[in-house]
């Protein structure tokens, strides 16, 4: 089955918190990934979400260490509407900045 991944960047420009997360995470910029697959038997393409992830440094004392949390639609837009960005509206992705990637199982 292909699969592609899109790499997004989201800056914040205040500290936020996502759901089931204790930890308040810093401003900065997030690289989002958004995880994807190939509806099979359609006589078009189609993709449907398996994932989204919000890549954080897992420890500013290791640098190059990093974790994937998942994040919905939802917690996004709150997280940035939040941070007053003037992009609070946007999409969770974007076509623009889609990267496709093919896998094979």
């Amino acid at each position: 089955m292909d699969s592609r991944s899109t790499r997004t960047r989201v800056t914040f420009s205040k500290a936020f918190a996502l759901r089931g997360s204790d930890d308040l995470l810093p401003a900065g910029e997030y690289d989002l990934i958004v995880e994807e697959e190939r509806l099979q038997g359609l006589t078009f393409d189609a993709w449907r979400r398996t994932g989204a992830f919000l890549e954080i440094p897992a420890n500013p004392r290791s640098p190059g260490r990093t974790e994937l949390r998942p994040v919905t639609d939802a917690e996004l837009q709150q997280a940035r509407a939040h941070d007053h960005d003037r992009d609070a509206g946007t999409p969770l992705h974007s076509d623009a900045d889609k990267h496709p990637r093919k896998e094979t199982p």
